[in-house]
């Protein structure tokens, strides 16, 4: 009986104790020491702006197919071949961004921002977790319409395994709504970033966030300048009165290297680096247009014609675009040549500048040359009451000027812009083309932004290819199909924006485009 009562006695001290400790002793004793329990944001925001599209070959569909949707490049072989001619054989590279970008950068960002929003020493972080998601899904919406957004990410903290699709406008509010909100945080912080080295995109540079965040509203209101006038109107209002970008230094840039991790190289790259990228070149439509217009960025964007290991042709008048849909043997024919001819693709066409597509060359993802072509747009369209023709020549005298971050060589001077616009003065009648062919060669880089704005503005002036074995001969696409994992595995709300949106084919139109 003695033994029960000191058992009893030593029991009853010990959950007296355990009460009077403090919650967060006991809860630790549940955690390693020696592991990592939690994730430090801001290598999440790193994490997530690298892998943005290299991760798990998310670059595919934007590297193989988009450039030749827009024609600034052509291909008779190679990865360049599925754009060039719209071919579906390969549903993998088109599944590819869609699955990896909500694997990595969305499900990073959405976690940083639920665990740091209600914390007043994470208003930096969280406001660029916020923008940058919005940067994020502002490229998956653009290139397949309605997609997961709200629930876009919780998978992993709000177990949302059968998450909705949103439709695009309500996105497009949402986004415009949640860069005005963190621009305004970051305007009215103290705070920065413990380890601004984190930050891949500004080095925790506040004020560019905040005219990058005002910039990405600006092409967001622009880019529904025709689904919804009045608000796109409010919106690059609300853009300027923010604070846009000044000139190329606020540009926003991802710095590559050249290193083992292939997530740190220049997508680009990965489309000149195989056997068959011989057949891949440079546009006729590309070529043709910046030569009849003297266009000093020729000789920038193309290296020239000849050998791989050069010397290569350099004279501006010699260059030579490949034509988009021909293949092996029908472009002999269409160079006149026999059947049994062997044609010499490297001293026939022009090749890609090597600077633009290295592997450490940087990704330009928004530009101050495109803030003043936008700006130009809504003074044409009277959203502003100011003049198109300045904010045009400044807009041109950026871009043509952007490329000395690839490479300080590539310097285009001030008087060669000036005589380039004296040439082509900007005319109100036709200021709506010239401003929309200017953008499609300012996003030579970046393809998404080429191609989402000739959807929506229609220039410049693109022909469909015609090809054998095309599924959409005459049309150039509009849009990426969803994988085909959701129409398995999230069956009822694959069928819901089916309905909503049309089918899910390449040439359904999504909200803004019209």
């Amino acid at each position: 009986m003695a033994y029960y009562k000191i058992v009893n006695g030593m029991l009853f001290c010990f959950l007296l104790a355990c009460t009077s400790c403090n919650k967060k002793e006991l809860t630790d004793l549940n955690i390693n020491p020696n592991t990592l329990n939690t994730i430090d944001p801001e290598y999440q925001l790193a994490k997530a702006q690298l892998l943005n599209e290299t991760q798990q070959n998310a670059f595919q569909p934007i590297m193989y197919y988009v450039p030749g949707f827009t024609q600034h490049f052509a291909a008779i072989n190679g990865v360049l071949d599925f754009g060039d001619k719209y071919l579906t054989s390969r549903p993998e590279d088109l599944n590819a961004f869609y699955s990896s970008i909500y694997t990595n950068a969305v499900l990073n960002l959405t976690d940083i921002i639920q665990k740091t929003k209600d914390d007043p020493e994470k208003v930096v972080v969280c406001s660029m977790a916020r923008i940058t998601r919005v940067f994020v899904m502002h490229r998956i919406t653009d290139m397949y319409g309605d997609i997961i957004y709200f629930d876009g990410g919780k998978g992993f903290s709000s177990l949302v395994l059968q998450p909705k699709f949103d439709a695009q406008q309500a996105i497009y509010a949402d986004m415009l709504h949640e860069l005005e909100v963190a621009s305004s945080a970051l305007k009215t912080t103290t705070g920065l970033l413990k380890n601004p080295v984190q930050d891949l995109f500004y080095s925790g540079d506040i004020g560019k966030w905040v005219k990058f965040s005002n910039a990405l509203m600006l092409r967001l209101a622009m880019r529904m300048s025709k689904a919804d006038a009045a608000s796109a109107k409010q919106w690059v209002v609300k853009a300027i009165s923010g604070g846009l970008m000044t000139s190329n230094e606020d540009n926003m840039v991802l710095l590559r290297e050249d290193g083992p991790n292939i997530a740190s190289r220049n997508p680009l790259s990965f489309i000149f680096e195989f056997v068959e990228s011989e057949g891949q070149k440079l546009s006729k439509t590309l070529i043709d247009f910046m030569k009849d217009n003297n266009d000093p960025r020729l000789m920038i964007l193309s290296m020239g014609i000849g050998p791989a290991a050069g010397p290569f042709d350099t004279d501006p008048a010699h260059q030579k675009g490949m034509p988009n849909g021909y293949d092996g043997a029908t472009i002999l024919e269409y160079e006149g040549l026999p059947a049994n001819a062997i044609i010499d693709i490297h001293t026939t066409y022009s090749t890609v500048n090597s600077n633009l597509v290295a592997r450490n060359a940087p990704s330009v993802y928004l530009t101050y040359g495109e803030v003043e072509l936008f700006l130009a747009e809504a003074s044409q369209l009277d959203f502003i009451q100011d003049d198109p023709a300045s904010h045009y020549n400044k807009g041109v005298g950026a871009a043509m000027k952007m490329y000395a971050i690839f490479d300080t060589a590539l310097g285009i001077s001030d008087s060669e812009v000036s005589a380039f616009l004296l040439a082509h003065p900007y005319e109100p009648a036709t200021g709506l083309r010239q401003i929309g062919e200017q953008y499609w060669i300012a996003n030579f880089t970046n393809p998404i932004e080429a191609w989402s704005n000739w959807r929506r503005s229609g220039y410049p002036d693109l022909i469909p290819v015609i090809y054998p074995g095309s599924v959409y001969n005459g049309k150039i696409p509009r849009r990426f199909l969803y994988p085909t994992a959701e129409a398995a595995t999230n069956a009822d709300n694959y069928q819901e924006v089916i309905s909503r949106q049309g089918a899910d084919d390449w040439n359904t139109r999504m909200w803004w485009d019209k």
